[in-house]
């Protein structure tokens, strides 16, 4: 497994460099540190201190031979592999530990520890192809996990064709919940973009994962039909297949966008 910045693509460490980083917020200071080793890391080490009190972290099982860490070189914290801050608004800052398994288009994993009164409980958001930043999306002061919905990879067409709508997550007492409706200018945009591209495209594109996308944006904001329409306009062109629309509403359902 690896562990990478914020977003998947970030500038990784030489594979034998031992290190550490250490990121804090109130009470809350959390530490990983790593071995030099051949290949990657060895030894990964993962502690949270909170008001004195030390607490060590098992994640051999999101990374054990092979990690590679990024560096922080100084940059913002937001973008560190590890990062602490207080999802819920409660007063309690969370920790954030993002993790790489390598491969082809996998995966992307951010590990969310939350106190429980006497320990920390691990929750996983499983980001797959992509990745998110955590910003104060909405101004109110709670950081949000701003991202993509990885579930669009390779399911209506090859992954190189996929296209991936917005999504938000709060972190609500170690629960993950979608908020990505409460951001309508955000998938408004995308689904501008999805729209354009979709139109833009050469007659040989594949645009089923772009059609894909813009039918999921437009079930966000409320508009099913203009997506569907868009749908029906790209069959009669003969750009997508009759049973297409059938299987994106499945979809898209199962995954509660209708």
């Amino acid at each position: 497994m690896a562990l990478v910045a914020g977003l998947a693509g970030a500038t990784t460490a030489a594979a034998d460099d031992a290190g550490s980083v250490t990121h804090s917020a109130g009470a809350v200071a959390a530490t990983m540190e790593w071995d030099k080793a051949d290949y990657g890391i060895a030894n990964p080490r993962l502690y949270v201190v909170r008001d004195g009190v030390r607490y060590d972290l098992t994640i051999i099982d999101i990374c054990a031979e092979g990690c590679i860490v990024a560096p922080d070189g100084g940059a913002d914290p937001a973008t560190s592999a590890v990062k602490v801050a207080d999802l819920d608004g409660d007063g309690e800052p969370e920790v954030l530990v993002d993790t790489f398994s390598g491969g082809a288009h996998c995966c992307l994993t951010a590990r969310v520890l939350t106190f429980n009164g006497t320990g920390y409980t691990p929750t996983d958001v499983a980001y797959g192809d992509v990745g998110y930043a955590l910003k104060d999306a909405d101004g109110d002061g709670r950081p949000e996990l701003v991202g993509y919905d990885p579930r669009f990879s390779s399911v209506f067409t090859a992954f190189a064709g996929s296209a991936f709508p917005p999504q938000v997550l709060q972190i609500d007492k170690g629960t993950t919940v979608d908020v990505t409706r409460r951001f309508p200018n955000l998938v408004r945009t995308d689904a501008q973009r999805r729209l354009r591209d979709v139109r833009g495209a050469r007659r040989s594109d594949d645009i089923r994962g772009l059609l894909a996308a813009y039918v999921a944006d437009q079930y966000l904001l409320g508009r099913g039909t203009v997506g569907t329409t868009e749908v029906d306009r790209q069959r009669r062109a003969g750009r997508v297949s009759k049973g297409f629309k059938k299987e994106l509403l499945r979809r898209l359902k199962g995954w509660k966008y209708r």
